[in-house]
C-alpha cells in the first residue's frame, strides 16, 4: 500500500523548516519532510567554503517566529545559521519527520482520488493531498561546460560543493566568478595561495560591509531585551524596501547617487586606473545583485592577485585557457559560477490535470505562476520561491509571506469542503502580464542587465519580485476568491474522494 500524508514538503533549509512551523501552528500534524541529503540545511549545509557567510543582517536573516540573540555578528557566517536551522527544526520537534537521502523525481495529479502521487530516485511511493516544493530557486549549482576539464591534472571545486579535503594553501589558485560567493573565498585564497588568478567577465557593484560583532554582554541584551533585535530588523527591511522600491521604479536620481557613493568607494580602494576600468560594471545599480564586502577590492588589487575580463573556454591538463587566447597555469580552479535559478525544480517531473506537465507545457516558454506560489492546472501545489520571489532583502521573509498565504489556501480547502485549489488561467495570465509590464519598468529588465534573474542571463527576467518586500507581502496577504478554482467532492477516505464537477469563484477562466 503507497504511504499517504496530508501534506508533503519537499526540502529541509529554510523553506521547509517554516513550511513545518505554519503546518504545526494550524494543526496539520500528518506531514513529512523529503529531503535530499543527509542533513537540514539547504544552502547553508551546501555553502560551506572559507568565508561564507550572508550578506543580509543576521536579525533580519531570521525566521520571526524564532529570534535568535545568540548571532555572533550582524552578518552571521555559514555554520552558526546552519546550527540556526538545526536548533529550529528541534525546537518543533520535527527532525524525525524528515526523510534523509531522500529525491522526489515524480509528482502525478490522480483526478480520481485527488492527491499527488510521489516517486523518489530511491524507488519510494508515497501520496499526498497538498504538496509544498520548499526546495528553494537556488540549489543547483551552475557548472560551467569547459572542454578539456577532464584532462586537468589538478583540482575543480564549485563554492556549493566544497570539499574540506582540497587546499588552497601555498598553491596556483584560479577563482572564477565575481558574486558574493567570489568575493567571498576570494580573499581567504589571495591570504593563502601561493598565486590567485580571478576571472571576473562581468563586474559587480561592492559596497563596504559594516559588520558588527556581538561579544556575550550584546547577545545577553538580546536576549533580555528582544525589542533590541525587532529594531534592527525593522530597520534593515526599511532600508531594503527603499532600495528595491528606487530599483523598481527605475528611479534616476536615486540610482545616480548609489553608485556615485559606489564610485568613490572602488577610487579609494583601488589605486590602478586601469583595475578600476576593468571593475566599473555597464549595467546600473541593482541589475545584478550587489556584492557587499570590505575585503574583495583589497584583494583584487593585492600583488599576489592577476585580474582577467575574459571568461575561461577551455581547460588543458595544466591550468586554464580564455576566450581571448590568454593560458595560465593553476593547481586548483574554484568555480564561484551560482546556481541556475531559472531552471525550477530541476530533475523533477510535474504532470497535474490531464497530465500536463509543468516544464514542458506549462512553463514552455517561461516559469511562471499567479502570486508566484501557485499554478493553474496542477491543483494543491504550492511553490516556495517559487517564479517572481525574489523581493529584495531576507528571501525568510518572502519565505514566510508566501507560507502565511499557502495556510490560507490549505485552510480554504477544508472550510470549502473542497478537494483542491487553483489559480484559474484567467486570473493566472492576468497577474503574469501584469508582472510583465511591472518588470519592463525596472532596472532588472531595463537596467542593461545580464543576471542570473534571467533566462539565459540575457531573456526574461523570471525569479525577481517586480517591486520591494512590502508590496509582496501585502500581494500574498490578501485571499482573492474571483481568481481560484476549488473542486468539490464526496469525501471518503484519506487520500481516496470521488469525482467532482467544477466550481470557479468567480468569472469564466480563460486560457492561458
Amino acid at each position: 500500500m503507497i504511504e499517504y500524508h496530508e501534506t508533503v514538503v519537499v526540502g529541509g533549509g529554510f523553506g521547509g523548516i517554516c513550511a513545518a512551523h505554519g503546518l504545526l501552528e494550524e494543526g496539520r500534524g500528518d506531514f513529512v519532510i523529503l529531503e535530499r541529503a543527509g542533513e537540514l540545511g539547504g544552502v547553508w549545509r551546501d555553502n560551506r567554503y572559507p568565508n561564507a557567510a550572508c550578506d543580509v543582517p543576521a536579525h533580519f536573516y531570521s525566521l520571526s517566529f524564532a529570534p535568535n540573540p545568540t548571532w555572533t555578528r550582524s552578518y552571521a557566517p555559514w555554520d552558526e545559521i546552519l546550527a540556526y536551522i538545526n536548533k529550529v527544526a528541534d525546537d518543533l520537534g520535527v527532525r524525525d519527520r524528515v526523510r534523509f537521502n531522500t529525491t522526489l523525481v515524480s509528482a502525478s495529479w490522480d483526478e480520481l482520488t485527488g492527491v499527488w502521487n510521489l516517486r523518489t530516485a530511491e524507488g519510494a511511493s508515497l501520496s499526498c493531498r497538498f504538496l509544498i516544493m520548499a526546495s528553494g530557486s537556488l540549489s543547483t549549482p551552475r557548472i560551467p561546460d569547459l572542454p578539456g576539464r577532464e584532462t586537468f591534472r589538478g583540482e575543480v571545486i564549485h563554492t556549493a560543493e566544497w570539499d574540506e579535503r582540497v587546499s588552497l594553501e601555498g598553491r596556483r589558485v584560479v577563482v572564477v566568478g565575481a558574486s558574493a560567493s567570489a568575493a567571498q573565498v576570494l580573499p581567504y585564497a589571495v591570504d593563502v595561495a601561493e598565486s590567485v588568478l580571478a576571472v571576473i567577465r562581468t563586474p559587480p557593484y561592492v559596497m563596504p560591509k559594516d559588520e558588527q560583532f556581538y561579544d556575550p554582554e550584546a547577545q545577553a541584551r538580546f536576549r533580555d531585551e528582544p525589542e533590541r533585535m525587532e529594531a534592527i530588523r525593522l530597520d534593515a527591511e526599511h532600508r531594503f524596501n527603499v532600495e528595491a522600491e528606487t530599483q523598481a521604479v527605475m528611479d534616476e536620481t536615486q540610482l545616480a547617487k548609489v553608485e556615485g557613493q559606489w564610485r568613490a568607494y572602488l577610487e579609494s580602494v583601488i589605486a590602478d586606473a586601469g583595475l578600476r576600468e576593468l571593475l566599473t560594471p555597464s549595467y546600473r545599480f541593482g541589475c545584478r545583485r550587489p556584492v557587499l564586502s570590505s575585503t574583495f577590492y583589497p584583494a583584487l588589487a593585492d600583488r599576489r592577485t592577476t585580474v582577467w575580463s575574459a571568461g575561461i573556454s577551455a581547460m588543458t591538463a595544466t591550468g586554464v585557457v580564455t576566450a581571448d587566447g590568454r593560458e595560465w597555469d593553476a593547481d586548483v580552479v574554484v568555480l564561484a559560477t551560482g546556481f541556475t535559478a531559472t531552471d525550477m525544480y530541476a530533475g523533477i517531473e510535474f504532470r497535474g490535470e490531464s497530465a500536463r506537465s509543468l516544464k514542458a507545457d506549462a512553463w514552455r516558454e517561461a516559469p511562471n505562476a499567479y502570486k508566484g506560489t501557485v499554478v493553474a492546472g496542477f491543483p494543491n501545489l504550492f511553490l516556495v520561491t517559487g517564479p517572481h520571489t525574489q523581493a529584495s532583502g531576507s528571501i525568510i521573509a518572502v519565505i514566510e509571506a508566501q507560507m502565511k498565504m499557502i495556510m490560507q489556501y490549505i485552510q480554504l480547502v477544508d472550510e470549502s469542503g473542497a478537494v483542491s485549489v487553483q489559480p484559474s488561467r484567467r486570473a493566472q495570465q492576468s497577474f503574469n502580464n501584469w508582472v510583465d509590464s511591472a518588470m519592463a519598468e525596472s532596472v532588472w529588465e531595463a537596467g542593461a542587465c545580464h543576471s542570473w534573474y534571467r533566462l539565459g542571463m540575457a531573456g526574461k527576467v523570471v525569479t525577481k519580485w517586480p517591486g520591494n518586500l512590502a508590496s509582496f507581502q501585502k500581494m500574498t496577504s490578501t485571499v482573492d476568491l474571483g481568481d481560484l478554482v476549488l473542486k468539490p467532492g464526496r469525501p471518503g477516505e484519506a487520500g481516496h474522494l470521488s469525482t467532482w464537477h467544477d466550481v470557479r469563484c468567480g468569472n469564466d477562466t480563460g486560457t492561458l
